[in-house]
């Protein structure tokens, strides 16, 4: 329920403690509640700016079912019942290769990062890993950073839905932000888990971070930049795996691994994408 003020005094009240919470990097001013209305405002204004797949698509069938699993591994860092589970879109670009996953658990693939992979245990890294920066709040924690405490203020205390504007500017920051190298290692320690316990084979992430060196060498254009992929990432991953999984898994099996839980596998999939099989969902503002 939003708060009531009926004083100015209690309002500076308010912010001077935002200002005191954010010097201290708590990342809790915004409640699970305003993280599920700001993922909300971030969806209406990705789909302005690009083509998702309609959720009726088998398309979108197969990535909400492949991310169930990961959803139900991602429990043990945070309840997903916290913020109504995960949302999962497809973005229609087959030039994009990327996946991102937006406050309130509003996660998006593309079409390009499909094409891409060799096997689901590659997109269950990747998914993995976005689910990771959700249950670790790391968007939540770059909003706080990013705005002053009044604009928080004014977020936390607005009645109904976030105002366009404020989307905008939330995006904005998202897409903007590049997340620290601690939090990127998090998220690939959290994730490689996340997807282990989906029953993936964990170097599926190693694999395609492999991948988009050898795109990103090549110069391939949008790909996952907001998740640079280097040569001791990728040692730290493997070195993760090993340590917390020693002689469970091998590398080569990532190739075989079938998906998990999903009507269509990948190279069903891939073969409705290439055949522009897709049933495309109108962009937001338009009939």
């Amino acid at each position: 329920m939003p708060l009531a003020f009926s004083s100015l005094p209690a309002l500076r009240a308010l912010a001077l403690g935002l200002v005191a919470a954010l010097a201290t990097g708590c990342g809790a001013l915004i409640t699970p509640a305003r993280e599920v209305e700001i993922g909300r405002g971030v969806d209406g204004e990705l789909r302005k700016q690009y083509q998702l797949v309609d959720a009726d698509d088998p398309v979108a069938t197969f990535a909400r079912d492949f991310v169930a699993p990961l959803q139900a591994g991602s429990a043990k860092f945070r309840n997903p019942s916290e913020i109504g589970g995960f949302k999962v879109s497809v973005i229609a670009d087959d030039k994009l290769v990327n996946a991102f996953a937006a406050p309130g658990g509003y996660t998006y693939i593309s079409t390009g990062l499909l094409l891409s992979a060799e096997s689901c245990a590659e997109i269950a890294g990747v998914m993995g890993h976005e689910l990771a920066h959700v249950t670790q709040k790391h968007g939540v924690k770059a909003i706080e950073q990013a705005m002053a405490a009044q604009q928080i203020a004014d977020l936390i205390l607005g009645q109904g839905t976030l105002s366009s504007q404020a989307a905008v500017t939330i995006l904005n920051i998202l897409q903007s932000t590049k997340f620290s190298r601690d939090d990127e290692a998090e998220a690939d320690g959290v994730g490689l888990q996340i997807a282990a316990a989906a029953a993936y084979n964990p170097y599926g992430l190693a694999a395609f971070f492999q991948k988009l060196l050898k795109l990103e060498r090549g110069g391939m254009p949008e790909i996952l930049s907001s998740h640079p992929a280097t040569d001791s990432r990728i040692r730290a991953v493997k070195t993760e795996i090993q340590k917390r999984y020693p002689n469970r898994y091998q590398e080569a099996e990532v190739k075989t691994q079938p998906c998990q839980k999903t009507k269509l596998q990948l190279d069903e999939v891939k073969q409705r994408i290439r055949d522009k099989r897709l049933k495309l969902a109108p962009k937001a503002g338009q009939t």
